[in-house]
């Protein structure tokens, strides 16, 4: 049977720009860049965001460092207006999605408050920003097809990370794919009650394959949903 993560470049790219754009009508994010698509070798590309290659090189690196960092760089494919950056890098060898990684960097601080507090007093959508409760968690969900990387349980293929734990790694049924990425950010993040950005972005319409173990789907895990 054919894998269903054959799905080309230039279709994951032509996908985040229509998601980059759905964020822009919607007046979520103030600041946008469209994707870049590269051809590394014959058969490899990459669809990414700019200097996305620097991310590697903050790993250890005091999160609001590597928050700034990123902004300041532009390594983002959207801004939001609380100042939470989104971040979609993908590479792709032999038609197939070898790697990806998914970010979402939530502003360390309220200086994005501080400046424009208007536009959170009279939205209920950020007033979570100013609830002191709050926790600034980095979300990061990752992608990794290249033989010998993936250990079940240890290191899933597709997983999930919270906070920049080093060893926080929870399994994913398959890769994500931008379309449920940023479904899955608006849901969380942005839905309110007046508005549910997340039911009107435009659905890409592919599955991709499953690749959790079965040690892995015994324990608690994070289910991508199939083709509606």
């Amino acid at each position: 049977m054919m894998s269903k993560n054959v799905v080309t470049y230039k279709k994951v790219a032509a996908e985040i720009e229509k998601l980059i754009k759905f964020l822009m009508e919607c007046g979520l994010s103030d600041d946008e860049n469209f994707p870049s698509t590269s051809q590394t070798a014959a058969t490899r590309f990459t669809v990414t965001y700019p200097n996305s290659s620097f991310s590697p090189l903050l790993k250890n690196t005091p999160y609001e460092d590597l928050y700034t960092h990123q902004l300041e760089a532009r390594a983002f494919h959207a801004k939001m207006l609380d100042g939470a950056l989104i971040q979609m890098s993908y590479e792709f060898s032999a038609g197939k999605i070898e790697k990806y990684r998914l970010a979402f960097l939530p502003s360390p601080n309220l200086l994005e408050f501080q400046n424009n507090a208007e536009i959170y007093m009279e939205d209920v959508l950020y007033s979570e920003v100013i609830d002191k409760q709050v926790v600034t968690v980095p979300i990061r969900f990752d992608y990794d097809d290249r033989e010998g990387v993936a250990r079940s349980l240890k290191h899933p293929k597709s997983h999930l990370t919270l906070g920049q734990y080093h060893n926080c790694r929870i399994a994913v049924t398959a890769p994500v794919t931008p379309y449920f990425f940023v479904e899955f950010l608006l849901r969380s993040f942005y839905n309110t009650a007046a508005n549910l950005f997340a039911a009107d972005l435009p659905f890409h319409g592919y599955d991709l394959d499953s690749c959790i173990t079965a040690e892995e789907s015994a324990l608690i895990h994070v289910a991508v949903p199939q083709q509606r």
